[in-house]
């Protein structure tokens, strides 16, 4: 018999109490309070909607969006990810070489290299995807607190805060002393948890001395920027299209004149109201829905709106033949003659529990891109006394100036709870991030910086509610900054686990500036500045980079312009063929590793153009021309 009206209020309340009181005790415990705070003495005080985003949204627009993607890879089984018994079957044979290229990771930089190298390669030639996490359909992302919990790879609270309880986890948060770490671990990487904001840097960055010289200039890489906004698809929210938009503009003005100082975005989001309610083929072949402006990015897009790398670089790798494989872990890398071995550990969970298969695979080519500071954690895992590497690995590691600040009680309605799938009686939140102010206070790159808006997404509004004070988030807006920090990260092995090392990141002139212009911009908003201390007083980022940095010498670097790996710990030797420091033959890394300084905007572009690059360039390598013939792809792609 159906409940009636009263029972299922009085089931919500008490699905509320739970959860809230989860969220809370939560927040608290991150926060690092030894007691309650007030919101935990009356968890229950929250609006109706609250109670509801306990529970997990029930909507079509989850089953349309998971039909759209399976149909638009109905001819590979409605998934991009291959059976790993393919990857066993394969490396049965271990005297042979199984694949022409083998890329690490599925991030900007790896499904990139993956999406050009496959469509050049020969057709008797075989190329695969290795991604340590799982293959997300949308309409699968979470949306509750519980769950998005759930799906965190490491421990969050209590005594073994940081160690890996679920290594197919969504969210990958590296805890280290002074900074950590938030990106994605999935087939598609941590597109499918960012912002999707597409900023291009300013020159001057590229002018640091750490750049090879190739790079100085900035239009030199003018049409590999274009190249990956084309496949990425952006798009521009309208004109105080929501409200924290029109708040954050208000804001800006009051603060400068300065034409420069206020825009709105780029965004890789199918926004396109002309076909509102329509699904449409993008220009890879994959099936979309137009965004809701649900403001859910950052947990996941669960109505296909997101252009996620599963949306555009990965099928074109897929039409062009590169096998997929997921819930594979990269361990070390050998080098044997002519060819490179990958020592790989695949992560089981077919009966309900983690179960962890070796195995090996051979590779002509390896293109390392597990991301900052992965990549590194894999060369470094991988090196001995015939398999050596420049000295300046690990090193150079920065956050990218990313930092983080609230205003509380805004008189402009923001409204940036998120409510996914499903309905709001707010209106549109839009996607997480619309607009970037410009921050110019000196003449050096270190004294400019920018500031983003954000939306809270749906699983994590009740985390936040209390520790704002805002039932639904209705008066608060999120500062996200990013700039140049001084790069002085190290990935070290410490407690039996790599780490982040930079003593004095917490006390930097940076980030006592950033705290400062925090304060100015709530007080322009007409609120007041909070300092959340989710994670006691470390900083936490979302654009890591560096580690394996580019430059023109093995000294200063660990890869050359082209992204690949000098030989040689002292800087190895000269090759008598180009002249040049000498490199390990077919090994490369593409992707956020490489950068060798802080960018001071969102990075997944500078990703982009830079592996579009190394990608020409390895295509383009006579050494390798009886492996990259142009070939016919399986569908006519980009």
């Amino acid at each position: 018999m159906a409940k009636s009206k009263k029972q299922n209020q009085k089931s919500d309340k008490k699905c509320s109490r739970r959860s809230v009181l989860k969220a809370t005790v939560a927040g608290a415990t991150l926060v690092g309070l030894g007691k309650k705070s007030k919101a935990d003495d009356d968890p229950i005080q929250l609006s109706e909607a609250g109670g509801k985003r306990c529970k997990p949204c029930v909507s079509e627009l989850k089953v349309i969006a998971k039909n759209d993607y399976q149909h638009s890879l109905k001819r590979y089984g409605g998934r991009l990810s291959n059976s790993i018994r393919n990857l066993f079957v394969t490396a049965e044979k271990q005297d042979q070489v199984h694949f022409a290229v083998t890329v690490i990771g599925s991030g900007y930089g790896a499904s990139i290299m993956a999406a050009r190298l496959s469509k050049a390669l020969r057709d008797d030639t075989r190329i695969c995807i290795l991604e340590r996490g799982k293959e997300w359909m949308p309409g699968s992302f979470p949306d509750t607190f519980e769950n998005t919990w759930r799906n965190t790879r490491q421990q969050m609270t209590g005594p073994t805060r940081g160690q890996v309880v679920n290594p197919l986890g969504l969210f990958d948060i590296s805890f280290n002393k002074e900074i950590n770490i938030l990106s994605g671990s999935a087939l598609g990487g941590t597109s499918n948890i960012n912002a999707s904001v597409a900023v291009r840097p300013e020159p001057e960055v590229f002018q640091q001395s750490r750049w090879p010289s190739a790079l100085r200039d900035v239009h030199y890489l003018e049409p590999y920027y274009n190249r990956a906004a084309r496949e990425l698809s952006l798009t521009r929210s309208g004109f105080d299209a929501t409200p924290k938009i029109r708040s954050r503009r208000q804001a800006a003005e009051r603060m400068s004149s300065d034409p420069r100082f206020f825009d709105l975005s780029p965004l890789s989001v199918m926004y396109d109201y002309r076909h509102l309610d329509q699904q449409v083929r993008n220009r890879q072949g994959m099936i979309q829905r137009p965004c809701t402006n649900c403001g859910d990015c950052i947990t996941g897009c669960n109505v296909g709106a997101k252009n996620t790398l599963s949306h555009n670089y990965l099928p074109i790798a897929k039409w062009n033949g590169t096998e997929m494989y997921t819930q594979v872990n990269v361990d070390s890398i050998e080098k044997r003659q002519g060819y490179y071995r990958i020592n790989l550990t695949y992560i089981d969970d077919s009966n309900h529990e983690i179960t962890h298969h070796k195995v090996s695979i051979n590779s002509k080519i390896v293109v390392v891109g597990a991301g900052s500071p992965g990549s590194a954690k894999v060369l470094m895992n991988s090196q001995n006394e015939t398999f050596e590497f420049s000295q300046s690995l690990g090193q150079n590691w920065s956050a990218n100036g990313d930092a983080i600040g609230f205003v509380l009680n805004t008189p402009q309605p923001s409204h940036i709870g998120g409510h996914g799938t499903c309905p709001s009686q707010y209106g549109p939140v839009g996607p997480t991030v619309q607009t970037t102010t410009n921050f110019f206070q000196g003449p050096n790159l270190q004294d400019r910086f920018i500031i983003q808006e954000a939306a809270i997404p749906r699983g994590v509004v009740n985390l936040f509610q209390p520790l704002m004070k805002d039932q639904d988030l209705t008066n608060t807006m999120v500062m996200l900054a990013m700039g140049h920090d001084e790069a002085r990260g190290k990935v070290v092995w410490k407690d039996g686990r790599y780490q982040i090392d930079w003593p004095g990141l917490k006390e930097s002139p940076y980030r006592l500036n950033m705290f400062k212009v925090f304060e100015d911009f709530a007080q322009a908003h007409g609120g007041k500045y909070k300092r959340l201390k989710l994670f006691g007083s470390n900083l936490v980022t979302v654009h890591p980079l560096g580690a394996c940095g580019m430059s023109d010498s093995p000294e200063a670097g660990t890869v050359n312009q082209f992204g690949q790996v000098y030989e040689g710990k002292q800087g190895g030797c000269v090759d008598p063929r180009t002249g040049m420091p000498q490199v390990h033959e077919g090994l490369y890394v593409a992707d956020a590793s490489v950068i060798p300084t802080p960018i001071g905007v969102n990075p997944y572009m500078t990703i982009s153009a830079l592996s579009e690059r190394i990608a020409e360039h390895l295509i383009g390598n006579p050494q390798y021309a009886n492996l990259f013939q142009a070939k016919a792809p399986a569908m006519a792609r980009s």
